[in-house]
Order: C-alpha cells, then sequence, then structure tokens
C-alpha cells in the first residue's frame, strides 16, 4: 500500500509540475492558491514569470491558448511587457501577485488601423468568449500616443485597452453563447498626451481602459446584443477619457459595476445602448471628472437601427459617492430614443438612491433628462453649486449631429434627498419647462423651481423660475461633439 500511495504521490508532482512554466513546486503553482483566494479553480495553477527578453507577448498568449479548462495562470510580481492580444474562449482565472506587484505595459506601439480593416473595435486585449476572472494586476501605458498612427476618429488617443464581449466576426459569430467576466481588485492607470493630438482637445492618452460590449467597428450587418454576466469590482481607473464603459448588452445581460474608484476622467462611468438589460453601478467613489461622474443614456451612436427593444433597461445607481468638479455634473440620466425611435421607444428605468453628492461652483448632482419614471430616494447632497437635482427635456440629435427635437422628462419621483448641507445658487431642485407630472416631496427645508406641467410639490419652498433655466452656468447638456463614440 505505501508503494502505491508514494507512486502516486510521485505522477502527482509530475503533473503539477508540468503545469509551471518554472520546473517543481515554484511559488504559486500549488492549486490550492486559487482556492484560497476565493477563485473557482478546478485545474492547474500555471505559474508565469515575465519573459528575460522583455517581451511576453508570444508566450503569454500560447500560456492562456493552451491552458486546461479552469486553470489558473498565475503572473508573478514583476513588469510584463506585452503587445496585442486576442484571447477567445479562455475558461481560467489570471491571476496576479498584487495590484502594486504585478505590472501589465505595452511591448510597443500598437497599429490600431490593422484591427479597423478588420472591422474590429481597436485595442490592446481582446477577450472574447469564455469564463473569465482577471484580478491583482495593473495595467499602465505611461504617457505619450500608444498608436503608430492616427485613426480617424480619435487622433492619436489608443481607443481601447481590454475589449470584452461573448463573440465576434471570428469567434461564435453565428450561434454565440453568453459568456462570464470578472474583473477585480485591477489597475487601470492611463497616461498623458499633447492636446495636439489627442482626441478633442484633450490630454488622455487612451480613450476607453475597459470596454464591454460589441467588438465592431462598423456594423455590416444586424447587431446582436451582448449576453452573459459582466462585472468590474474593486478596480481603479486613472486618467481616461472614460472609466468602464458598457455598450450592447441586452436582455440575457447582466451588467455590475462596483466598490470602484475613478480619478481624473472626463467621464467616470458611462453606459449606453443597452436595452433590456440590468446593470448595477454600486458603492463606487468617482472623483474629479472633467465632464461627467457618471453617464447613462440609450444613444447607439447610429450603431444599432436593427435592434428593437423588448423592455427597458434598468439601472440601479446606489451607495456611490461622486466629487464634482466646478461647471460639471455628477450624475446624467438621458433618454433619446424617445425623439429618435419614438414608436420602439422603452425608457431607462433608473432607481438612484443613497448616494452621496459633493457639488461645486455651478456644478449640479443629478440631472434626468428626457426620462419617464425615474425614482430619486434618499440621496444626500453638499457643497456649493447650481442644484442638486434637475429635471427637464433636452434637445436631441441624430448621429450626424442634426438636432432632431427634445424630449419631455415626466412621472419623476423625487423623494427623501437630504440638501441640509447643499448651498444652491439656483434652487435644490430644479422642474424644467419641459418636464411633466413629476412628484417631488421634501421635509419644507428645500427649495425648489417648478417650470412644468402637472408636477405635484409637497412640503418645498417654491422659487420663482423666470424662464428656462439650465443645470449650470454653461448648460452644458450636451455631450462634446463626437462625431462618432463607440
Amino acid at each position: 500500500m505505501k508503494k502505491i500511495l508514494l507512486l502516486f504521490f510521485a505522477a502527482l508532482c509530475i503533473i503539477i509540475a508540468s503545469c509551471s512554466k518554472d520546473s517543481g513546486f515554484g511559488p504559486g503553482s500549488d492549486p490550492t492558491l486559487a482556492f484560497s483566494r476565493g477563485y473557482p479553480a478546478h485545474g492547474p495553477v500555471i505559474n508565469y514569470k515575465p519573459a528575460p527578453d522583455g517581451d511576453d507577448t508570444d508566450e503569454l498568449l500560447a500560456v492562456l491558448t493552451g491552458a486546461q479548462p479552469g486553470s489558473v495562470v498565475k503572473l508573478n510580481e514583476g513588469i510584463f511587457h506585452v503587445g496585442y492580444l486576442e484571447i477567445f474562449g479562455f475558461d481560467g482565472t489570471i491571476l496576479g501577485s498584487g495590484k502594486n506587484k504585478t505590472i501589465i505595459c505595452p511591448s510597443g506601439l500598437f497599429d490600431q488601423n490593422i484591427q479597423i480593416a478588420r472591422n474590429l473595435m481597436p485595442g490592446w486585449w481582446r477577450i472574447i468568449g469564455g469564463n473569465v476572472v482577471i484580478s491583482d494586476l495593473t495595467f499602465k501605458t505611461g504617457d505619450g500616443s500608444l498608436v503608430m498612427e492616427p485613426d480617424p476618429w480619435y487622433n492619436k488617443t489608443m481607443t481601447s485597452l481590454i475589449i470584452v464581449n461573448n463573440y465576434n466576426q471570428d469567434y461564435l459569430a453565428d450561434n454565440p453563447i453568453p459568456m462570464n467576466f470578472l474583473i477585480k481588485d485591477v489597475n487601470f492607470i492611463c497616461g498623458y498626451l499633447d492636446p495636439i493630438d489627442a482626441y478633442l482637445g484633450s490630454d488622455f492618452n487612451v480613450l476607453m481602459p475597459l470596454w464591454l460590449g460589441m467588438d465592431v467597428w462598423v456594423p455590416m450587418s444586424d447587431i446582436m446584443l451582448s449576453k452573459g454576466k459582466f462585472e468590474v469590482i474593486n478596480c481603479y481607473f486613472e486618467h481616461g477619457f472614460e472609466g468602464p464603459e458598457i455598450f450592447s448588452f441586452g436582455p440575457e445581460a447582466v451588467g455590475k459595476i462596483e466598490k470602484c474608484k475613478i480619478e481624473k476622467c472626463g467621464w467616470g462611468i458611462y453606459c449606453t445602448a443597452s436595452y433590456g438589460s440590468k446593470i448595477e453601478i454600486l458603492n463606487n467613489t468617482v472623483t474629479n471628472s472633467t465632464s461627467y461622474g457618471i453617464f447613462l443614456e440609450d444613444n447607439d451612436w447610429g450603431l444599432m437601427g436593427n435592434v428593437i427593444p423588448e423592455k427597458r433597461c434598468e439601472y440601479t445607481v446606489a451607495g456611490n459617492y461622486l466629487s464634482i468638479l466646478p461647471e460639471t455634473i455628477g450624475l446624467i440620466i438621458k433618454d433619446n430614443w424617445g425623439v429618435i425611435h419614438p414608436e420602439i421607444y422603452k425608457p431607462i428605468l433608473a432607481l438612484i438612491k443613497n448616494n452621496q453628492f459633493n457639488i461645486s461652483d455651478a456644478s449640479t448632482g443629478i440631472n434626468l433628462l428626457n426620462n419617464v419614471g425615474g425614482q430619486v430616494r434618499n440621496n444626500r447632497f453638499t457643497g456649493a453649486g447650481s442644484s442638486g437635482v434637475y429635471v427637464d427635456g433636452t434637445m436631441v440629435s441624430d448621429p450626424m449631429g442634426v438636432e432632431v427635437g427634445i424630449g419631455e422628462a415626466k412621472n419623476i419621483l423625487i423623494l427623501g434627498n437630504n440638501f441640509t448641507a447643499l448651498n444652491a445658487s439656483t434652487a435644490d431642485i430644479i422642474l424644467g419647462d419641459f418636464s411633466m407630472n413629476c412628484t417631488v416631496v421634501g421635509n419644507g427645508k428645500e427649495s425648489v423651481i417648478n417650470n412644468g406641467t402637472n408636477n405635484k410639490i409637497v412640503g418645498m419652498k417654491m422659487k420663482p423660475g423666470g424662464g428656462h433655466v439650465g443645470p449650470t452656468i454653461r448648460d452644458n447638456l450636451q455631450m462634446w461633439p463626437k462625431g462618432r463614440h463607440h
């Protein structure tokens, strides 16, 4: 019996050692590591160190594509230099040694135009399909342009770092199945770019650090909405034009952005063109966004004309902290399809609760624009700015930038919010000219301007409106002129 046990143990050692880049039981090669860290490993742990020649692209891709289902690819401490990667159907975990210990940097400039020629979203890592966990590492770009040549839309700004979807034209194109994607405890640290070379004269060298959605540059056929479960947990985004973006989710997709810190981005969180899905934005900290903290809308930028929504897209925005720069907006909910596609329009279903907005000069906490049935409950507003909550219709433009018309904000409920620490220069709550059938309930101390129709105001101090009131001094309701945006 002892001999049999010894033979079994020896065979087990050989199997485990063969799954490690290093021989023997190197650090990280024990499969119990994955379980101790809370990851659902049911395969080998592959221990990977930075390549001695300074370029990890080919070897890392070979490890990922050759890994057994359920494997943990354990990246040791150090700096990894990685070029463009396409990862299809990976089933496992890419696990670093810690956000400040495993650093992934570009190995050179990226040829975005080759990807555009294939009609794919340009990026650094393309992760399509599978059951994927990425954790405990940092993507760091450095300053300057990351691309070989400018592209027609974004100049020398890199379009994306990580692209994730359940399918593309090269993988499961005919029969997409849902994927599971979790990215947690990961840093995205983007760099600076000369505004002459950057998108819209900004100084961001990356447009979208993390893109969750369709992997298409220009749709040549009908788009199938994304399917699966996509989670972004406890990640850090620094100095991207955006933080994380969700695009093109359908009724079989759920998304979650939770406990993330987003700092010094143009738009902290951006979600759009999702129809019938459920998306949660929970307990994040968004600071120093130069335009918007969180922007949620239904604008498809003219890319998804085939889509007929089955039901409303549900957003829950709860427990977040937003510190808002002067003349910017904390949270925008904006419906466009009520004007552009009224015959198939399904309003965004927005529940905004238990958030804190620290606003500053000429800024606004929450804007509900053209929305129907949104709820603003139990939020806290502090600081000094234009207003806490602004509800109104606003102009909608088509993909070419031509103004189509102004929508209406209807049936909004504003209840139980705390404005006691807010010094609002205009009013705590503003119901604009194109608001209708909204209900506002206060405790008798808050101020409200009501220029709308059939709005019900309870326990609020009324203030004179004096015509159309904008949400900020510059009345910045429209997004920057983008020409085209994914």
